[in-house]
C-alpha cells in the first residue's frame, strides 16, 4: 500500500509541475554596438545614420521606445532628444522577433562646434507608461559638428526645406514669372493690330 500511495504522489506531483507554465520573460538587444560619423557634420543639415535592429530576445510581448541617454561625466557635447528623428518611434514586439529603425539626426543652425557623444536605442516601457532601461540596448554614437557660418547654415535649412516641399519652390517661380511680366507690360506697350 505504501508503494502505491508513492506513485499516486509522484503521479500528483508531476502533473502539478506540468501545469505551470515556465517563467515569461521580456528584455531587449540591439544588432550595433557603436556608430562613429566620420565626417564632420554641419549646422543646419540633416543626416542618415545605420539603420539598426532591435530583437526582444524574451518570450513576452514587449513595447519598446527608442530613447537618447548620455554617459554620466562624459567629455564631450550632448546633442538633445530632439535632434533626433526615430522611425518608428515605439515598438511592439513579440517575443523572439525583431525590427529595424531608421535614425535621422538634423543638427540645428545655431548648434555649438565641436564633438558629440550620445547613446541611442530601445528602452522598455513598463506597465505604468515609464521606461527602464535594458541592459545592451543603446549603441555609442560619436560625431563632431564643424564651426559654419550663418550664411552657410541658412542655406542649407532652405536647400533642406525646398527639397522636402517642393511646392514652395513652383510658387516662388511662378511669382517671380507673374512680376516679371508685369514689369515687362508696364515698360513696353504692346500693340497689337490687323493690317488691311
Amino acid at each position: 500500500m505504501t508503494r502505491v500511495l508513492r506513485l499516486t504522489l509522484l503521479a500528483v506531483g508531476a502533473s502539478l509541475s506540468s501545469g505551470v507554465p515556465a517563467a515569461a520573460s521580456s528584455g531587449v538587444s540591439i544588432d550595433v554596438g557603436s556608430i562613429a560619423v566620420s565626417e564632420q557634420l554641419l549646422p543646419g543639415g540633416e543626416y542618415k545614420l545605420p539603420t539598426f535592429g532591435v530583437r526582444n530576445p524574451g518570450t513576452d510581448e514587449t513595447s519598446y521606445v527608442l530613447v537618447v541617454s548620455y554617459v554620466d561625466d562624459q567629455a564631450a557635447l550632448r546633442p538633445p532628444q530632439g535632434w533626433f528623428t526615430f522611425n518608428p518611434p515605439t515598438l511592439i514586439l513579440p517575443g523572439g522577433e525583431s525590427h529595424r529603425v531608421d535614425t535621422a539626426l538634423e543638427i540645428p543652425t545655431d548648434a555649438e562646434p565641436g564633438d558629440y557623444a550620445a547613446l541611442i536605442g530601445p528602452q522598455i516601457v513598463t506597465a505604468g507608461g515609464g521606461a527602464q532601461v535594458g541592459a545592451g540596448a543603446a549603441a555609442r554614437l560619436t560625431f563632431t559638428v564643424q564651426p559654419a557660418n550663418a550664411f552657410d547654415a541658412w542655406f542649407r535649412w532652405v536647400l533642406r526645406t525646398l527639397a522636402e516641399n517642393p511646392w514652395i519652390l513652383i510658387a516662388a517661380l511662378a511669382v517671380a514669372v507673374l512680376v516679371i511680366l508685369w514689369l515687362l507690360r508696364r515698360r513696353f506697350s504692346i500693340s497689337i493690330s490687323r493690317r488691311d
